[in-house]
C-alpha cells in the first residue's frame, strides 16, 4: 500500500496520526491496549474525570474515578474492585495533573510509553491552541 508521499506504508512516519489532540490521545491508548491485551486504559484529570479512554466506556470511567483514591480506600470495595487497585501513574504537564491507569497486566514499559505519548500529545495540543 502506498501513501500520499509515495513511501511504503511501513516507513510512513505520520500514518494514523491526527492534528486533533483528543483523537491522538485515543489512538495512543487504543494502540497500547490492543498490543498489550489490556481491558481498558484511561487518562483522567486531577478530579478523576475521564479525559480519554480505550476499552469499555464504563471501565474507563471507573478507572478515571478511582485514579484519585488512595490504594487502601474502602470505597474501592464498594465500587467492585476486589484485590489491589490498578496502578496509576501521575503526570504533570504544563502545570496540569493527569493520571494514567490500566486494567490488565500493564508493565512499567507500557506506562512509560503512555506517559511519554500523553506528554508529547498534550504539549503539542497546548502549542496549537496557543497559536490560534
Amino acid at each position: 500500500m502506498r501513501t500520499m508521499s509515495h513511501r511504503p506504508l511501513a516507513t510512513e512516519r505520520r500514518h494514523g496520526r491526527s492534528s486533533d489532540t483528543f483523537v491522538s490521545l485515543c489512538r495512543l491508548l487504543d494502540a497500547t491496549r490492543r498490543e498489550r491485551g489490556l481491558a481498558a486504559v484511561a487518562v483522567a484529570d486531577s478530579s478523576g474525570c475521564l479525559v480519554a479512554g480505550s476499552g469499555a466506556a464504563q471501565l474507563c470511567e471507573e478507572l478515571a474515578a478511582i485514579s484519585t483514591l488512595p490504594a487502601n480506600d474502602p470505597r474501592l470495595d464498594e465500587l467492585g474492585f476486589r484485590g489491589g487497585k490498578p496502578p496509576v501513574r501521575q503526570l504533570s504537564i504544563d502545570g496540569f495533573e493527569v493520571s494514567i491507569s490500566a486494567l490488565g497486566d500493564a508493565e512499567d514499559s507500557d506506562y512509560l510509553r503512555l506517559s511519554d505519548g500523553c506528554r508529547r500529545i498534550l504539549t503539542e495540543g497546548a502549542g496549537r491552541t496557543a497559536t490560534r
